[in-house]
């Protein structure tokens, strides 16, 4: 007793310390007192009761003529309001004009690129202040900026030859012209000088990027070191509106060097980096006027190609798919088909956790993360870290004199999907609170849904609708058709793992410094509060309720990444699935899937896997360069994948392991598993191992009643006449049947 006694002591002092450092941690990160933050927001931010989008595919509507001169002049602000992103269409072919997305955080001083301009005295937005001779911010506020404009100006950047780390350069900067000889720049004639253009379109921050010679003037560009050719730097990363971003120009300088050393042009914004926002219609409009601006200024390119990471990669698939021409080839770097389909089974991760860890009969079966697995359909490792959050759940835990869950290993949804549940979902929930005053962050809801409203709709109270839910959902089906788990279990699972609540039911997550809670005692990564079971046991806990109406537009506005592809796009990542990290090998597949079953045949894509260790990312590069640019000189027919882009999988080392038309086969496509397949194994999503196909486009299932499925032929191999009864009582609204299409789910115009 005494060493069981002594062992919880240890415990509780080791957690305590990293509760107090934490505490420090998450506080410096915060800390934004330097920083202005939105104060005030326009009265009618609000839309009640907004109809779902009902118009054509945005791939068949003529978009409106530019209404904005480009180039934008030096000194003058870009265009405010986008083009036609904030129209919302009925099948009608009625339209209605949106507001735009308030509260706007500008970012431009994060971004090193001043103050945003004055655009009202109401107190709307953020605060402005008076600046001294030499730059600095006085106290006095001399307006507030609610749209963040900021005047298009150039800067000239250098590498550093000093830098620290040559893998990590830094960049010196000068701005509006290139250095005098006596500068004291430590340059030659050969150094690299990158032009950079900065200015604001559609509210966000953009660059462009040049390589130049040194003769280059503001209206008098050196071209003499551009290949004619432009890259579209998309970056990616997860957020959901409500911020202008940060441009990060040393980090874009580093990232795109390689392309900006071949003579690449490269043009970026944070309106299209997924990072800030998932509003696929906000970034074509703004992609369109930023190539525009590239266009009117400095000429027209030979190619643009799309390159960019995880969400990054995902807008290639949809821009193709949306907007032909936008981009003419990509580089979809750890990509996945698009961000709806993912955030379905992501919203599984946290019910299935908790039930797993808190309100299953077997927990101790559970407690194996391949068993867990076998239901999430995501990938696990029995290489068990603790990080920040563990630490911080078993601290509170015994603080609550509970014994804390000490998992006996991890999967991909406790370590890479944690957080998705309230940051896309919980309207209540913003990590960036300290920017926005009490009355902003109390009047706005913080989700996806509501930055998509004229997508989703809304409904009487303003709240965006929801594209999807979980009701008939027979979690872990194929594991139980296969013996891999137990009748006992699966009926378990089934009658308590819930769903989520309606949004205007939802609290505050209990995040603690994340997420504005009071009490640290509460913290908890799940979310369960916000479960329909708040918790606890239930004979049945009820699933969650979305909108068909809201799944049918998340379909017609090109959301939903339908397999249509009409470029060239290489889908390149390492091999993660180890880790096991959110950027699973799966995603290319379902890409893969999607794209067969639309077109019958796949003449555009490849899928490039390493394994971990190397990244392929700029060889795909110089394969997409080569590819476009015999397609363009007709060296290669318009619809051939050419064997040096061709499907493939390599070594850590970058050498290649195998290639050509069959090395991704397997379950997926009814083949036998193919040379890349047997070396680098897909995993799925709980969707799938609930019944979905390899495609995973299903937002909300048709059901069918339970006896209905038994005599289809459901749950073949597997004879459950005697759960008949079970079944119906667990499923009384029917179960999902997969082979048929979702609701919502829409055809869509087929492929050129």
């Amino acid at each position: 007793m005494k060493l069981v006694f002594a062992a919880i002591s240890l415990v509780a002092v080791l957690l305590l310390a990293g509760y107090f450092y934490v505490e420090e941690l998450v506080k410096d990160a915060l800390d934004s007192t330097e920083l202005p933050g939105v104060e005030q927001i326009p009265a009618a931010s609000r839309v009640l009761s907004l109809p779902s989008y009902t118009g054509l595919s945005p791939s068949q509507i003529i978009r409106p003529p530019e209404t904005f001169h480009f180039p934008i002049p030096y000194g003058s602000e870009g265009p405010i309001t986008p083009l036609f992103a904030l129209t919302t269409r009925q099948s009608d072919g009625s339209t209605q004009q949106v507001p735009p997305l308030y509260p706007f955080l500008c970012q431009s001083l994060e971004s090193g690129l001043g103050q945003p301009r004055v655009d009202n005295q109401q107190r709307l937005g953020v605060a402005v202040y008076r600046e001294n001779a030499d730059g600095s911010r006085t106290n006095e506020v001399i307006g507030y900026s609610k749209d963040c404009g900021l005047p298009t100006r150039l800067h000239y950047f250098v590498e550093d030859p000093a830098s620290a780390n040559p893998a990590k350069p830094d960049f010196v900067r000068f701005d509006d012209q290139l250095p005098t000889s006596d500068a004291g720049v430590s340059s030659t004639a050969a150094s690299l000088w990158i032009r950079m253009e900065t200015g604001t379109i559609n509210r966000f921050i953009y660059v462009v990027m040049m390589p130049v010679g040194n003769a280059d003037q503001p209206d008098a560009i050196d071209k003499s070191r551009w290949n004619g050719k432009l890259v579209y730097n998309f970056k990616g990363a997860v957020g959901i509106g409500f911020q202008q971003g940060e441009a990060r120009l040393q980090r874009l300088l580093r990232d795109m060097k390689p392309a900006l050393e071949q003579g690449f042009a490269v043009v970026y914004s944070t309106g299209t980096e997924t990072d800030f926002h998932y509003n696929v219609w906000l970034q074509e409009d703004t992609a369109l006027r930023l190539k525009q601006q590239f266009i009117s200024r400095y000429g027209k390119p030979d190619y643009t190609i799309g390159f960019g990471d995880s969400g990054g990669g995902l807008q290639q698939y949809l821009l193709a798919q949306n907007r032909p021409g936008l981009i003419d080839g990509g580089v979809a770097i750890i990509a996945y088909p698009d961000m709806v389909t993912q955030v379905t089974y992501g919203l599984d991760c946290e019910l299935l956790e908790y039930y797993f860890d808190h309100l299953a009969t077997d927990r101790d079966f559970w407690r194996n993360p391949q068993h867990r697995s076998l239901v999430e359909g995501l990938s696990y490792t029995n290489d068990f870290q603790p990080g920040v959050v563990d630490y911080l759940s078993w601290a509170a835990s015994l603080m609550r004199l509970e014994w804390p869950v000490i998992p006996a290993g991890t999967t991909e949804c406790a370590h890479s999907w944690r957080g998705i549940s309230a940051s896309v979902n919980n309207p209540r929930f913003n990590t960036h609170y300290p920017r926005y005053s009490t009355a902003v962050n109390a009047a706005t809801d913080w989700n996806h849904w509501q930055d998509l409203r004229q997508v989703y709709g809304t409904d009487a109270q303003g709240y965006g609708l929801l594209p999807s839910d979980n009701r008939g959902v027979q979690y872990g089906l194929n594991a139980w058709k296969n013996g891999l788990i137990s009748a006992a279990q699966f009926f378990d699972l089934n009658r308590k793992i819930g769903g989520w609540k309606p949004q205007p039911e939802m609290q505050q997550a209990h995040l603690w410094l994340a997420s504005n809670d009071d009490s640290w005692r509460r913290f908890s990564p799940y979310g369960e509060h916000n479960m329909t079971h708040e918790g606890h046991l239930m004979s049945l806990a009820p699933r969650s309720t979305g909108s068909r109406k809201a799944a049918k537009a998340a379909w017609l506005s090109g959301n939903v990444f339908s397999g249509k592809l009409d470029i060239p796009l290489i889908d390149v990542r390492p091999y993660q699935d180890a880790k096991p990290d959110m950027h699973h090998s799966w995603s290319a597949i379902s890409s893969r899937s999607r794209i067969i079953a639309r077109n019958g045949f796949n003449r555009w894509q490849s899928i490039w896997m390493s394994e971990p260790g190397y990244k392929a990312r700029w060889d795909a590069f110089a394969a997409m360069d080569r590819w476009l640019s015999e397609r363009r000189t007709g060296k290669l027919a318009r619809d051939t994948i050419p064997a040096y882009a061709s499907d493939r999988c390599m070594n850590q080392q970058g050498e290649l392991i195998a290639s050509g038309d069959d090395v991704w086969d397997g379950h997926w496509n009814n083949h036998p598993d193919g040379t890349c397949t047997r070396q680098m194994p897909f995993f799925q999503s709980s969707r799938q191992a609930a019944g979905d196909d390899a495609r995973a486009t299903t937002l909300m299932c048709q059901r069918i009643p339970v006896a209905e499925a038994i005599k289809s032929g459901l749950y073949k191999p597997l004879d459950v006449t005697a759960f008949a009864a079970q079944l119906a009582t667990v499923f009384p609204d029917g179960v999902c049947d997969f082979r048929l299409p979702g609701l919502g789910e829409q055809p869509l115009p087929a492929s050129g």
